[in-house]
C-alpha cells in the first residue's frame, strides 16, 4: 500500500498541473493587487504559485498564522553613513622635482603593487644633481688618497706633519660634499644602486615615479608632457581591502559602544546581504550642534565589493535603540530563499501564497517589513519553513501554480 506521504505528494504535483490552467488568469490578478507592497521590484522578485497542501499535510504541519501589525518595538541601535577609503590606506602620489612628464605607465581602475612604477619625469636639475655628485665623488677620492700618502711621508719623516694635517683636513672637507651630494640624490628618489659611479658622457635626467603602497588607481590628474613641480599631486591611489565607516552615535547612546564591538552593515547594492565589521575607534569630543560622537568602524573588504561613496546602514551588536512605530511580523514567519526573503500567506484553508518581503531591523521575536506586507495581513509562522520545502520541490517540478 503506497504511505500517506506519497499519496499527498502526488495529489499536491496533480492539483497543481491541473489548478494552473483553470486560474492562470485569477493569479495574474493576484499579483497585481500587491503591487503596493513592491512586488517585481528589484531584488525582491515575487515568488510564483501558491502552495497547496492536503488537509492531512496541514494538520501535520500544525499550521499557525499571526497578524501584521504596527508596533512600537526598539531594535539594535541603527544609523545610517557612508562608506570610506580608510585614511591610511591611500596615498597621494607626485614628483619630487620638478621637470616635465615623458611617460605614464598606468591609467584609473589599474590594481597597483608597491613599487611599481607610475610615470618618469624627465629633469634637468637631476642631470645637475648627478653632476654635482660625480664631482663630489672625485675630489672625496683624490683627497683621500693624498691624505693617505701625506701620512705615510710623514711616519717616514719626509713630509711635515702640518701638510698630513691639512691634506687630511682637505679629505674631510671632501667627503662631505660627497655625503651631501648623495643625501641630495636620495631625496629626489635616486637609490644607492642608482647612484653613479664614474664620469660619463652624458648623465641621465628621468625619474620614475614609483607607487608607495599596493591599491588601485582613483584618479590620474597626470597629463603626458605636463610641467610638474614637488607639490602637484599626480595619482591617488587607494587601497581598498579595508574600507571604513564613520557613524554618528548620539551621547546619550554612547555607552552601549565599545571598542571591538561587532556591527553588521548592509548596501544597497547588495540587497539581502550583510558585511560584518568592528568597531575601531571611539571619538574623543561631542559634536555641539549634534551631540553626536564619531565612531570608526572597520570592514575587511578582500573583494572589493564595498565602494567609498556607497550608503550603508550600520547596525551596533549588543545595544538598544529607540523605540518606533513600525509594520511588524513575526520572526518565525520570515524565511530566506536564496537572495530572496519570503513569507507565506493564506488564500484558503489549505493555500498558501509565497511573498517576498524586505525586512529591517530586528526587534526580539519581531522583524520589521519595510515592503511586501500590510499590516492586518495574516502571515504563517509556524509550519513556514515545511511551504517553503514544499516551494522550492513545486520550482524544481515547474511550479506550484493552478
Amino acid at each position: 500500500m503506497m504511505s500517506m506521504t506519497r499519496i499527498g505528494s502526488r495529489f499536491l504535483l496533480a492539483a497543481s498541473v491541473a489548478l494552473f490552467g483553470a486560474c492562470g488568469s485569477k493569479r495574474g490578478a493576484k499579483t497585481e493587487d500587491h503591487g503596493e507592497h513592491g512586488e517585481g521590484k528589484e531584488g525582491h522578485e515575487e515568488p510564483k504559485g501558491v502552495i497547496d497542501l492536503t488537509p492531512e499535510q496541514v494538520a501535520t504541519a500544525k499550521i499557525a498564522t499571526a497578524k501584521v501589525e504596527k508596533r512600537a518595538e526598539a531594535g539594535l541601535l541603527e544609523a545610517n553613513a557612508q562608506i570610506e577609503a580608510a585614511a591610511d590606506r591611500q596615498a597621494r602620489v607626485g614628483a619630487r622635482i620638478g621637470g616635465r612628464i615623458t611617460a605614464i605607465k598606468v591609467g584609473v581602475g589599474d590594481v597597483l603593487k608597491k613599487g611599481a612604477s607610475l610615470a618618469v619625469i624627465d629633469s634637468p636639475e637631476l642631470g645637475r644633481a648627478k653632476a654635482d655628485y660625480l664631482a663630489a665623488l672625485a675630489g672625496a677620492n683624490v683627497t683621500r688618497e693624498t691624505s693617505q700618502r701625506e701620512k705615510a711621508l710623514y711616519e717616514k719623516r719626509i713630509s711635515s706633519e702640518k701638510d698630513w694635517r691639512e691634506s687630511e683636513a682637505a679629505s674631510v672637507r671632501a667627503r662631505a660634499e660627497k655625503e651631501a651630494a648623495e643625501n641630495r640624490l636620495h631625496a629626489l628618489g635616486i637609490g644607492d644602486a642608482e647612484l653613479p659611479e664614474k664620469v660619463e658622457g652624458h648623465y641621465s635626467s628621468t625619474l620614475s615615479i614609483s607607487a608607495p603602497i599596493d591599491g588601485v588607481v582613483v584618479e590620474r590628474p597626470a597629463m603626458l608632457g605636463q610641467m610638474v613641480e614637488p607639490q602637484d599631486t599626480l595619482f591617488v591611489i587607494m587601497d581598498l581591502r579595508e574600507v571604513w565607516i564613520l557613524v554618528d552615535v548620539y551621547e546619550r547612546d554612547l555607552s552601549q559602544v565599545k571598542v571591538g564591538q561587532k556591527v553588521r552593515v548592509k548596501v544597497g547594492a547588495y540587497s539581502g546581504k550583510e558585511f560584518e565589521g568592528s568597531v575601531q575607534n571611539i571619538g574623543a569630543i561631542v559634536e555641539p550642534k549634534t551631540r553626536a560622537v564619531k565612531i570608526r568602524v572597520v570592514l575587511a573588504n578582500p573583494a572589493g565589493e564595498l565602494k567609498p561613496g556607497m550608503f550603508a546602514t550600520v547596525t551596533v551588536e549588543g545595544t538598544t535603540g529607540e523605540k518606533r512605530e513600525h509594520l511588524f511580523a513575526p520572526a518565525a514567519a520570515i524565511q530566506r530563499d536564496d537572495e530572496r526573503t519570503i513569507v507565506f500567506v493564506p488564500r484558503g484553508a489549505h493555500e498558501f501564497e509565497p511573498r517576498a518581503v524586505r525586512i529591517g531591523r530586528s526587534a526580539g521575536e519581531w522583524v520589521e517589513v519595510e515592503e511586501g506586507l500590510a499590516a492586518g495581513e495574516v502571515v504563517v509562522t509556524t509550519g513556514s519553513f515545511l511551504l517553503k520545502s514544499e516551494l522550492k520541490k513545486g520550482e524544481l517540478g515547474g511550479g506550484h501554480e493552478h
